[in-house]
């Protein structure tokens, strides 16, 4: 127990300094992709080089057939549609490269196509995938509606697929010798496909400005998400500057959408790392939910006899006696580690909040009362990750210790608000106050510490009709 007392603020210092870290990198991502293709816009040209662009298109297959992969995964073990709906753009897209690849071959090697690589339609639909998926509920499916899910729109993107792949290669995609001739025509002299472009980038434009608005601080795949999707906009946006791109040319819009793949693969391969470690963290729970049954059933019992059989000799030895002491903390600190064992595994951090009271309230004598509130009755519903959890229950728990021990209070009231996306965690109660405590101590250093892994903000100070009041605030 001692151990992981004291280990515990290192671990929160260390996630300190990642998470505070993690907006700024998302903003910069996505700052960087919005200039970088807004400078592609800037400097149109073409380079013909059969093998670039040959080495060009391989990488981006590969990365999607690896994102694509982990997406899969991904949803299937979390069953959240934003991964379905990314691993559907990702077809999408990479599917139609190998569509105008196909066809590029089947005409010669000189057929013309967009630069963004995709048909007008199947670009429109990734598009609408991403946007889609900007907008997504990040709760995940039921297991057979998941399922169901999948099926519906696999097969659905499937058959369309199918359509799209045989279509340019039976039919004519253009005269090999116009292609060579075209150039860079008017983008004026293509109505529908400029329409579509356009259309195309501004949904492209908006699903990024989702992606960082609907983004939990501290989250930097959605920085990831909105880069990639102001690539694929800015890639998009090419055609208005060079609307005919022959299949051997190497353009500023192939590297664009190769920065788009780069950051589609991050996104995947993080998912899918979060997903590992939250099957970790549920192994882990599971773990201590059964050490928590075996000390309720063996340890703690086994104190409780003996702490009943003491008091008979408690007239002989008095309370105060070294055995009768050591037994009483004995017990007191097996019920607190199973009380902790069954609170990081609760489902939700208010299950969490009043396990952790009732083992308080019954060990130190003092009157918690927990309350969950909201703002408004429309607010959203949200909760912490579980690693996340753990960390705002054991500033609860170092709270209302301090404030039973070193406060000498009585009651003692927590407050979990709900703030629209914020939760602000208010613990106050009727001690002594917080000048009579030390307000550098270690466990105040700790509790910052680990509000500041939570990526929130903890303050302390005294209550004008005495006590202390602590707040944390994780936005």
């Amino acid at each position: 127990m001692d151990i992981g007392i004291h280990a515990a603020p290192i671990r929160a210092i260390s996630l300190d300094l990642t998470a505070a870290t993690r907006s700024r990198t998302a903003l910069a991502i996505a700052a960087l992709s919005g200039i970088g293709a807004a400078a592609a816009l800037f400097r149109p040209g073409h380079a013909v080089n059969p093998g670039a662009r040959a080495a060009l298109e391989t990488t981006i297959t590969l990365a999607a057939i690896f994102s694509a992969g982990l997406f899969t995964a991904t949803f299937r073990r979390r069953g959240q549609l934003l991964d379905l709906l990314l691993l559907c753009a990702l077809l999408a897209v990479s599917l139609a490269d190998f569509v105008h690849s196909a066809a590029a071959w089947a005409s010669g090697g000189v057929g013309l196509e967009s630069d963004t690589g995709a048909g007008l339609d199947v670009q429109l639909i990734a598009s609408l995938s991403f946007a889609a998926a900007a907008f997504a509920p990040r709760k995940a499916i039921p297991g057979v509606r998941g399922a169901r899910v999948a099926f519906a729109v696999a097969a659905g993107a499937g058959a369309f697929m199918l359509a799209e792949l045989l279509t340019p290669i039976v039919g004519s995609n253009g005269d090999a010798g116009a292609s060579k001739d075209a150039g860079i025509a008017g983008a004026a002299n293509h109505p529908v496909a400029l329409a579509v472009h356009t259309v195309s980038a501004a949904i492209l434009i908006v699903s990024a400005l989702a992606f960082l608005i609907r983004s939990r601080p501290g989250a930097i795949e959605r920085g990831l998400l909105a880069g990639a999707s102001l690539l694929l906009a800015g890639a998009s946006l090419q055609y208005l500057v060079m609307p005919v791109v022959a299949a051997e040319w190497v353009t500023p819009g192939g590297g664009l959408r190769l920065a788009a793949y780069a950051l589609l693969l991050a996104t995947a391969c993080g998912r899918y790392a979060k997903t590992t470690r939250y099957e970790v963290h549920d192994a882990i729970s599971s773990e201590r939910e059964r050490i928590s049954r075996d000390l309720h059933d063996g340890l703690a019992q086994d104190l409780a006899c003996i702490a009943a059989q003491g008091q008979r000799l408690g007239c002989e030895l008095g309370p105060e006696h070294p055995l009768m002491v050591a037994t009483r903390h004995a017990l007191a600190a097996a019920r607190g580690a199973i009380a902790d064992l069954i609170a990081s595994s609760a489902p939700s951090t208010e299950a969490a909040l009043r396990l952790i009271a009732d083992d308080l309230e019954h060990r130190y004598g003092v009157h918690i009362q927990v309350r969950i509130e909201s703002e408004a009755a429309t607010s959203p519903t949200r909760d912490l990750d579980p690693p996340q959890r753990e960390n705002l229950v054991r500033i609860a728990r170092e709270a209302i210790v301090n404030a039973a021990l070193h406060g000498t209070a009585r009651h003692v009231d927590v407050v979990l608000l709900r703030r629209g996306r914020d939760l602000l965690l208010r613990v106050s109660d009727d001690g002594s106050g917080i000048a009579a405590t030390d307000r550098s101590g270690f466990g105040l250093r700790t509790m910052r510490a680990r509000a500041a892994s939570l990526g929130g903000q903890l303050s302390a100070h005294a209550r004008p009709g005495g006590g202390t009041e602590l707040e944390l605030l994780v936005p």
